[in-house]
């Protein structure tokens, strides 16, 4: 083997290398990025779940839905951490309220129901996960962002204190 003929044979082997590294690279970006994308469905599906346990536990005890329109908006604008002081509040609150009618619906379909275990009146469970997605999709375009980013909470960490 000559020396023109060694040096192109680690030629060969340097370009395989680098191209190895730059799959490498590549792949541990795309990782990264998908493990950011898996990362933020799964808080914004717990942040989706606390909101609507607030809400609906809110609304457990009301007799009408003009009363559960109240206690629910109460419980929503407590949970996001908003006074609804603001126009823009407000209007994200307003927006919510169907939202929280769809859920009392449901819950009146329950409390309907046939003692003899008969039909329960027309109301789907779809009819609140359909809402809520209009909401955020509103949000999102409104605002220019997810909804259930504004339900981020940030994570005080305090010293450890040790006594005796």
């Amino acid at each position: 083997m000559t020396t023109q003929q060694l040096a192109a044979f680690l030629d060969g082997f340097e370009r395989s290398a680098h191209a190895a590294s730059v799959t490498e690279e590549n792949y541990q970006r795309e990782a990264a990025a998908r493990l950011k994308q898996l990362a933020e469905e799964r808080a914004f599906g717990f942040r989706r779940l606390n909101l609507m346990r607030t809400v609906v536990a809110a609304i457990r005890e009301c007799e009408s839905e003009d009363d559960a329109v109240v206690k629910g908006s109460a419980a929503f604008l407590h949970e996001v951490g908003w006074s609804a002081e603001n126009e823009s509040q407000q209007e994200a609150l307003e927006k919510f309220q169907p939202v929280i009618r769809a859920c009392w619906q449901m819950k009146q379909a329950d409390a309907e129901s046939e003692p003899d275990g008969g039909a329960k009146p027309a109301a789907n469970p779809d009819d609140i996960g359909q809402q809520l997605s209009e909401f955020e999709n509103w949000f999102g375009k409104a605002r220019n962002g997810p909804f259930l980013s504004v339900l981020e909470r940030e994570i005080m960490e305090l010293p450890l204190v040790e006594t005796c």
